[in-house]
């Protein structure tokens, strides 16, 4: 099962949580146990932690391929706009394709990923590219 950031980030909190409650569990119940189950809800309790500390270093990790993989294809459709500005003669075609554009750069500026692929996709849909030569670049998946 692949990942996405959101979901790493999301997971190390859930096993946080899970460390927390055996965490708790041991407290409330340390009298009642003996030492042997006291050591084995206390590794339990550290194994989780450090199971929820490595997936926050995943997470991160993700992030920074998401954002790679996000910063060119931002590039190149906004590259891509801007060459069609050059090119275009129809005034309210290069007014779809700024208009576009200035939503996509909002997006960027709330970090609100959802917002900023739909945006650039907007910005690639004002944009005719057959008619103007221009191709988005492939990025892998």
């Amino acid at each position: 099962m692949k990942l996405t950031s959101a979901e790493a980030f999301e997971l190390a909190v859930v096993f946080r949580d899970a460390a927390i409650a055996v965490g708790d569990t041991k407290i409330k119940n340390w009298d009642a146990m003996t030492p042997k189950q006291r050591k084995d809800l206390e590794d339990a309790e550290w194994s989780l932690l450090n199971a929820a500390s490595d997936m926050v270093t995943m997470a991160v990790g993700l992030v920074l391929d998401e954002t790679q993989f996000a910063l060119a294809r931002l590039t190149g459709v906004v590259g891509s706009a801007r060459k069609a500005l050059k090119r275009l003669d129809d005034i309210r075609k290069a007014i779809k394709v700024a208009t576009a554009l200035v939503g996509l750069a909002a997006a960027v500026i709330t970090r609100d990923f959802g917002a900023i692929a739909k945006s650039a996709q907007g910005v690639a849909d004002a944009i005719d590219l057959g008619s103007l030569g221009i191709t988005l670049p492939k990025l892998p998946v």
